[in-house]
């Protein structure tokens, strides 16, 4: 068995600097670089401890840990910390202030060295990493108003609507429906925005009776809201995959073909755009691009300058070519 002494002799640095890394010590004398020369040899030589590396963390904010859409994001930032022998962990954590506790605990004892902050962020997590002098970055989304000496990358909401919704018109589809979650929200404000700028650059009246809104982003219950005021969409854009799910089965549920009644695109890429029949048509951010988020706290990490900032904003989308958006039917 290797022991931290043959790791110690074979790079020629001390056996106490190897022990600190191994064992995850917090200590801010060992240098990102000797600490992955450390942990790469440990890996070479077949040391048994290696499971102990740097760590990242995933926070989810105020959103259930069960969420397709950041389930599907934790997988790709898994990989990518994996491809820099960096491990990854995973905390849902509340607005609460015994949730609130235990993150700063995490931060306190310093053994996960950067965090990637998504969900629902406000003031309160703001807070939190503002008065840390731990590495952090903001993913999707930073907190409105609040984009100042924040490290973040955010994905341009309002742009993915505004192609979202021109490429229905382009359909011949003139009659489309916003189905949305509550505008308290940033996201959702920009959706809304990029929707009806879509309408004014193609010369078409937005009735806002189309635009429904959820606060528990229930896709069903829109549908079922939308029939009952007769509004009679032949196309709907939703803000997310969980909205375009729900829809789709009051569709089908009520004897509605889809896509031929009705068209269906939404935003995102989850399980649920594959494990739907049939698949759910939507725009996204590629793996790639959400994948840098990774690259990118390390580098903050590695490069640690308080009196500078990462801000990145993301406009270019795919279209994954699902099975729920067609052709306006001629009346």
């Amino acid at each position: 068995m290797v022991t931290k002494k043959e790791i110690a002799d074979h790079l020629g640095i001390s056996r106490t600097a190897v022990s600190l890394v191994l064992n995850n010590t917090p200590s801010s004398t060992i240098s990102n670089e000797t600490r992955h020369k450390i942990l790469q040899a440990a890996k070479e030589l077949g040391y048994r401890d290696i499971a102990v590396s740097p760590k990242l963390c995933y926070v989810l904010y105020d959103r259930d840990a069960n969420d397709p859409r950041y389930m599907a994001d934790l997988q790709i930032m898994e990989a990518k910390a994996s491809s820099f022998n960096y491990g990854l962990v995973f905390m849902n954590i509340s607005s609460t202030p015994e949730s609130l506790n235990k993150l700063r605990k995490y931060l306190d004892n310093r053994e996960i060295e950067g965090f990637i902050l998504s969900g629902d962020v406000d003031e309160k997590l703001l807070e939190l990493f503002r008065h840390s002098n731990t590495p952090y970055i903001f993913y999707g989304m930073p907190p409105f108003n609040q984009e100042e000496d924040l490290n973040f990358i955010a994905f341009d909401n309002k742009t993915l609507a505004f192609h979202a919704t021109e490429h229905l018109f382009s359909l011949g589809h003139t009659r489309v429906a916003l189905f949305i979650g509550s505008l308290d929200y940033h996201i959702h404000q920009l959706t809304l925005e990029g929707f009806r700028e879509a309408h004014t650059s193609n010369g078409i009246p937005l009735d806002k009776s189309l635009i429904q809104i959820s606060n528990d982003e229930n896709g069903y219950e829109l549908c079922k809201r939308a029939e009952m005021l007769q509004l009679n969409p032949t196309a709907i854009f939703c803000a997310n995959t969980v909205i375009q799910f729900g829809a789709l089965q009051y569709l089908q549920s009520t004897g509605v073909s889809v896509p031929h009644d009705v068209s269906l695109v939404g935003s995102g890429l989850s399980e649920l755009v594959k494990v739907s029949s049939p698949q759910l048509t939507t725009y996204y951010v590629s793996e790639e691009e959400k994948a840098k988020t990774v690259t990118i706290l390390l580098e903050i990490i590695n490069n640690r300058n308080p009196e500078g900032t990462f801000s990145s904003r993301v406009t270019e989308f795919e279209r994954f070519e699902g099975g729920t958006i067609a052709p306006c039917k001629l009346t």
